[in-house]
């Protein structure tokens, strides 16, 4: 009976012995269980990896992070506002476990904005991790420029021009497919347009009526038409060179042609000067080009311009020229010279 009982308490010692060194094993794995870790220091035991094809691009603590680190990409490379017709990945993206090994240094795990700017920011390098391609449908307002139409008119002169009606611009809606390569667009063609808002021309008057021969030499008579200081209206003129010309505006800063500019600039001395350039050149008080001074009109066929001293004029040029400073007998015959304030 001593003898079974003492076996008994051998067994028991040694199943006792077991059990703790089972327990203590599991001690030692729980402790030495490999991990990764945030750039902090956090650990993450169970990380899971994000791969291109067979290659792995970055760690991440779970799938869900990894899934929106995915779809933040793809939308980032999707063109704001658009439909997008189709998106193609030249490789194969997944989220998997990833499996690590005692031991080994333990790797970094990214936050998902992290994943998010690594991944755009390799892409657009000349080796990208992989290239999604999008082909989707831009849509955008742009304007109707209004287009000048000219009809003859037998009331003015030759070279003299006027403005029957102002146009207004429009716009239209215009659909372009696009297709991109990680967020760089590589072809854009319009597919489709659409007026929203119609543009109506500009229609400008121009003269076919003949010039007397006796009145193309304007005389030296006349009066001025106000008092004033002509070296004050062609520092004024000054301000506005580099500003646009406009076949029939009168617009100092947004567009005007020749008789137009010196029309309102002298317009802002309190002095009326009549609309076309023909009419300007025979108002207020002819002298010969030898007396000319600043603040004279200085009149071409067909064209005018405010003398600013120097043998130099400032007047609208032309469209690609503008509003600009030029020698006065560069721009052609001079017709006459007209004094407006004295």
């Amino acid at each position: 009976m001593i003898t079974v009982l003492k076996n008994h308490k051998k067994l028991f010692l040694l199943a006792l012995a077991a059990v703790l060194a089972a327990a203590s094993l599991a001690a030692v794995l729980e402790l030495t269980k490999p991990y990764a870790v945030y750039a902090d220091g956090t650990k993450v035991e169970d990380p899971y990896v994000v791969k291109a094809g067979d290659e792995e691009l970055f760690l991440v603590e779970d799938a869900e992070t990894g899934e929106k680190v995915i779809e933040t990409v793809l939308n980032e490379y999707s063109p704001d506002g658009a439909q997008i017709n189709s998106v193609t990945v030249d490789q194969k993206l997944s989220v998997e476990e990833k499996s690590l090994s005692r031991g080994e240094k333990a790797p970094e795990v990214m936050t998902e904005e992290d994943a998010v700017s690594y991944v755009i920011e390799e892409n657009a390098s000349e080796e990208p991790l992989f290239c999604v391609t999008i082909n989707a449908e831009v849509g955008s307002v742009q304007e109707l420029k209004s287009e000048t139409v000219y009809e003859e008119s037998e009331e003015l002169y030759k070279g003299e021009s006027e403005v029957k009606t102002e146009g207004t611009s429009g716009d239209q809606l215009v659909t372009n497919e696009v297709i991109s390569v990680n967020g760089t667009v590589l072809t854009s063609q319009v597919v489709d347009t659409a007026v929203l808002n119609e543009s109506s021309d500009t229609v400008v008057y121009k003269g076919t009526k003949e010039r007397p021969k006796d009145t193309v030499k304007a005389g030296y008579g006349g009066e001025v038409l106000g008092s004033g200081n002509g070296a004050s209206i062609a520092a004024y003129a000054l301000q506005f060179v580099g500003n646009p010309y406009k076949s029939g505006g009168t617009s100092l800063t947004d567009g005007a042609d020749c008789s137009g500019f010196t029309q309102s600039v002298f317009a802002k001395f309190g002095i009326s000067l009549p609309r076309t350039s023909g009419a300007q050149g025979s108002v207020g008080k002819g002298v010969s080009y030898s007396e000319a001074k600043a603040g004279d009109i200085i009149y071409y066929s067909g064209h005018v311009g405010i003398y600013i001293g120097g043998g130099k004029i400032v007047h609208a040029a032309t469209p690609s020229k503008g509003i600009c400073v030029s020698s006065a007998k560069s721009v052609g015959s001079i017709v006459s010279v007209r004094r407006i304030v004295e």
